[in-house]
């Protein structure tokens, strides 16, 4: 049993011994003339009809029906069944709220129909305004649980809406992640495409030279070399990315690389985005899959600042070192806010960038700048290939 039941079961037995001592009370002094056995009996109803209501939450129809008894024998045997104190009370609540509103309403209708009754022909009749009074009390016992029915009906709606909207998220989230996967299979695809179409041109450039020109028959096959290695590390990226096969149109453009940043720079500027680029070693010597990743990233980055923040300035930063290369984008902000940024980066955007750096073994971090606009920011390992 939890803790929550047993903090209920606990609340329901101090209650009910509550109700059954104040009924115990009210019983005792009007039997007080009256012989022991009459005494021990009406005694004894008055106990059962009060400490029933330890089982209220588990049979509330068994409780009423047990308290309808009692009160019965009681008013038969002389006593007014206004004595027996607000047992009925709470269990007309409990029956709203735990049960059907129909049931609740034919239980309604039962006990008010057996109170006007054992108080009319029972010893002591109060008239009609107090029958009337107390008409209206076990009313109101019923109609306050039937509220709190439909508020935990709601509640419990409400819960279950969350639950779905968040596996909903979920989904989305899951299918974008794959879409994007597809996409950067897609492009990986190209890039692999591209190597192979190298390979097939060197070779047979090396046999054709293999007699006349050993030197270029021997450049041939370095580049045959060096282009296949290339190649399989990207298969090998391909293989991993690819989730589900996609039958879409293939798109013929080839695939972009750094090399066109400034051309991204410039289709962003005419959005009235202004950027300053720096850029650092020679573009075109990464290789062709990191090339392209850090291509995309670079241009969801700037793609973000033109959707959420609007004109303003970004600062660029592309550098080739060693092993690396090194990626900034850096927005002042100011501009209109059309959307809060999430700090969590879990957007669909962000979900592609940090799947493009992820692949690669690099490193992406996406968030606020300390005196304000946005900052991505991260690096890609490659080794620079020999020209």
């Amino acid at each position: 049993m939890t803790g929550s039941r047993v903090g209920r079961w606990l609340l329901d037995v101090a209650l009910a011994v509550a109700v059954a001592a104040a009924a115990v009370v009210l019983t005792s002094e009007l039997t007080a003339g009256l012989p022991g056995s009459a005494q021990l009996i009406l005694l004894s109803l008055a106990v059962i009809y009060g400490l029933a209501l330890i089982l209220r939450r588990v049979v509330p129809l068994a409780v009423l029906a047990v308290q309808a008894v009692t009160a019965t024998a009681y008013a038969l045997l002389g006593m007014p069944v206004v004595m027996l104190g607000p047992a009925a009370l709470v269990t007309l609540y409990t029956v709203a709220v735990r049960l059907t509103r129909r049931t609740a309403l034919v239980s309604l209708g039962v006990t008010e129909v057996l109170l006007g009754v054992l108080l009319w022909v029972g010893p002591w009749h109060p008239g009609l305004a107090a029958v009337a009074q107390y008409a209206a009390l076990l009313a109101a016992a019923w109609f306050l649980g039937d509220i709190v029915r439909r508020w935990q009906r709601a509640a419990a709606e409400h819960a279950r809406r969350a639950v779905e909207l968040d596996q909903a998220r979920e989904e989305l989230a899951r299918l974008a992640v794959n879409a994007e996967r597809v996409r950067i299979a897609r492009e990986l695809h190209d890039v692999v495409a591209h190597s192979m179409s190298v390979i097939a041109v060197h070779a047979g450039s090396g046999r054709l030279a293999a007699v006349r020109d050993p030197e270029a028959a021997r450049r041939a096959l370095e580049v045959v070399e060096e282009s296949s290695r290339t190649a399989l590390a990207e298969m090998r990226r391909l293989v991993t990315v690819l989730r589900d096969a996609d039958e879409s149109a293939p798109d013929l453009a080839p695939a972009p690389d750094l090399t066109r940043i400034h051309r991204l720079v410039a289709e962003v500027a005419a959005a009235g985005v202004q950027v300053d680029v720096r850029t650092e070693g020679d573009l075109a010597a990464v290789p062709a899959g990191v090339s392209l990743a850090a291509y995309r990233i670079v241009q969801e980055a700037l793609t973000n600042v033109v959707r959420h923040v609007g004109p303003t300035r970004v600062h660029l930063t592309v550098s080739i070192g060693g092993d690396r290369v090194r990626l900034e984008v850096d927005d002042e902000g100011g501009g209109r806010i059309v959307k809060a940024a999430d700090p969590m980066g879990t957007g669909h955007g962000t979900v592609g960038m940090r799947e493009r750096a992820l692949l690669y073994g690099g490193e992406l971090s996406i968030g606020p700048r300390p005196d304000g606009g946005w900052r991505v920011a991260g690096w890609l390992p490659c080794t620079v290939a020999q020209r």
